[in-house]
């Protein structure tokens, strides 16, 4: 019964590989991001800022079991803007790093998914209210996770997800940016996006 087992087992793993489809493509489209500081000292005087990114992706799927690994290389927009204050926003640019683990059903054309995306970032970037920050007080290294489901149609990928940073802007004991302190702060929300697969 065992060698039954793996038996099966192996030809649904090679009759996988065989079916394995693979595509690179570009990617684009908009953050809409906000601070979560977990101390709540600046939660009510940062709002959302709308960003953007853009870059390169590469999907790998196998029909047969409806995973997909679409890992990315995306230069990412992302901060946030006081509202208690006119010229108060700052943005970071980051490289970022997802790798994106799917979850579909091929259905012909259209392929419905859910996925989970930990990824890595290293900014490269800083503007508005962070520009004169020196990069000793910021953190350019992030991580996080998303979580969120898209859609394939044809070559054609519309997707959209909810990311949650888990790096701190800044190190205990950094320096102020302008008055404030972002030791405890973090960026979070949604990103909506559209790639063309070739």
């Amino acid at each position: 019964m065992k060698k039954i087992a793996v038996l099966v087992l192996g030809i649904l793993i090679l009759s996988a590989s065989a079916t394995a489809q693979s595509k690179f493509g570009v990617k684009g489209g908009l953050n809409f991001n906000s601070l979560k500081d977990i101390s709540d000292n600046v939660d009510d005087t940062w709002g959302k800022q709308t960003g953007y990114h853009f870059g390169i992706t590469y999907q790998f799927k196998v029909p047969v079991i409806g995973i997909g690994l679409q890992p990315d290389l995306l230069f990412v927009r992302q901060g946030a803007e006081n509202t208690t204050g006119p010229n108060q926003s700052f943005y970071l640019d980051y490289l970022t790093l997802p790798l994106n683990i799917q979850l579909g059903l091929d259905l012909l054309l259209i392929r419905p998914f859910i996925m989970f995306s930990p990824y890595i970032s290293y900014a490269v970037g800083k503007g508005d209210s962070f520009e004169t920050a020196e990069w000793d007080d910021i953190n350019r290294f992030d991580y996080g996770y998303g979580i969120g489901a898209g859609v394939d149609i044809w070559k054609l990928q519309v997707s959209g997800k909810y990311n949650w940073g888990l790096g701190k802007l800044q190190s205990a004991g950094a320096g102020a940016i302008n008055g404030e302190t972002f030791s405890n702060a973090k960026l979070q929300g949604f990103q909506l996006s559209v790639s063309i697969m070739f």
